[in-house]
Formats: C-alpha cells, structure tokens, sequence
C-alpha cells in the first residue's frame, strides 16, 4: 500500500490504467496476473518465484515504466533501458511467454553447445526490459542469489561510446530493491527530452479524454517527481566531485543549458 496515496485515490488511479509498486509509478497497467498463470510460470522455473515478484504480478501482470536506470558493465556505467513489464498479449517485440520461450530455446542450445541436457527449467526469468535491446531477468535458481535482479544489454560493435558487447550486471538482490534503484535523471517539466515526458503526456490523456480528475493528476505528477537526482544539494554543500553519477548528470544539464557557470 502507498503511503503517498490513500485507498480511494489507489482505487481512481486504477480505473486510470496508474499503479504503484515499491514507490514506483506503473502506467497502462494490465490486470493481476491469474493464480493459474504463475504457477504455470513458476513450474518452468528452477526455483520458486521469489515473494517481490509475486507481489508485483498480483497487483499487475505487467504495464509500462518511465524511469532512467544505469548498472555497471564492462568497467563502465551503462544506461539500461527498463520501459516494459512484459505481459502475455503485448503487442511490443514480443510478449511474456515469447520471451520464455525465447530464453527456453536459448537454455537448450548453450546446453547442447556444452554436450549437455538441458534440464528444461529456467535459472532466468525475464520479467521486462526495451525490445531486444535490454532486458531485466529475476534469478531463479536457488541458493543466495535467488530473487536478485539481473539485467543484460546487447552490446553494438564498432559504434563510438558504446557497449561493444553483450553485458550483464546484478542491479538489486530483489524486485523491490530493483524498483527503488529507477529513478529520474532528468526533470520532465523542464526536459523535453527527459525519460519521463511518457508519464506526463500520459496523464495529460487521462485528464482530457477520459475524465481523470486534474487534482488527482495533478498529485500522481508530484509523486512521480519524488524519483528526480538531486545533484544541486551536493553541489551546494561542496560534495558533488565525490560522486561520480551526480557529478555527470550536472555536466550534461550545464551543457544542454549552456551554463558555463556550472562547468
């Protein structure tokens, strides 16, 4: 339950396709996932789904993300794109059971490539990502690391201040903590090109073609809000060379502003 939100507002943003999970705004949200349906998901897996995951089907069997997220890899800190919440009956790149059996078929050849069997369970579960191009996986096999959430980003060979290989990074050691690491790098209602312009232009629908209260708008606007970087606080208190992310981010926003003050 949010604490930002009261019962009826959860219950409005609902009929309005709006959903939180871990203090993180869904949107074009699909209804809870069946009983049926995850314990047919959960008997492709090595392990049990892990409670995180559980919690986030029952609320929604997937919807829309408009967050910046960044992870490691290859010695170097990568943007990953986390847009979708993969659902059975998308019509982006291909749906939740596509993508199990997408990694199904992966599984059986890198365990004939080894001269092995396959066991027929999946270690991986993809549970989101952009396309083909990045994706977000829960672990599944048991032991420490089960329920951490992996991401892997298709590398592009030859191309400048790219990946240029397929790279994988733990982001969180669960589903809750993975939400609580998205955030927004940029400030929507000053950024054009801002990851979260989608949430507002998705209100803004709400509001002039179905109904959607302006207040109430008006409040999911300000709760999403709650996810921008704060870099000015450490640039302020003198704190901000010591932080590498914050320090890149006021770069970026002193060179699209043009503020030579700032560099």
């Amino acid at each position: 339950m949010s604490e930002f939100f009261t019962s009826d507002e959860l219950l409005a943003l609902r009929e309005h396709g709006i959903a939180v999970f871990a203090d993180r705004l869904l949107i074009d949200v699909q209804p809870p996932m069946s009983d049926a349906r995850i314990a047919e998901i959960e008997a492709l897996c090595e392990g049990p789904l892990p409670p995180a995951l559980l919690d986030l089907w029952r609320l929604t069997a997937g919807g829309e993300l408009a967050y910046d997220l960044r992870a490691q890899m290859d010695g170097n800190e990568e943007a990953l794109s986390w847009s979708e919440l993969f659902y059975d009956g998308s019509d982006q790149y291909r749906d939740l059971q596509g993508w199990i059996e997408h990694e199904q078929e992966c599984a059986e050849e890198a365990a004939a490539e080894d001269g092995a069997t396959w066991n027929g369970k999946l270690r991986y579960l993809p549970i989101g990502g952009f396309e083909y191009c990045d994706r977000i996986y829960v672990a599944m096999e048991p032991g420490p690391r089960a329920g951490s959430v992996v991401a892997w980003k298709q590398g592009l060979p030859g191309w400048t201040h790219a990946l240029q290989q397929d790279g994988i990074a733990t982001i969180a050691p669960d589903l809750h903590a993975a939400f609580a690491a998205l955030c927004l790098e940029t400030d929507p209602e000053e950024d054009e090109d801002s990851t979260g312009l989608r949430v507002l232009e998705y209100l803004d629908e709400r509001v002039s073609d179905h109904g959607m209260p302006q207040s109430l708008a008006d409040r999911v606007a300000v709760f999403y809000r709650q996810a921008l970087v704060d870099w000015r606080g450490p640039l302020e208190d003198g704190t901000l060379a010591a932080k590498p992310g914050l320090a890149a981010l006021a770069l970026q926003h002193a060179l699209s502003q043009d503020d030579a003050a700032l560099v």
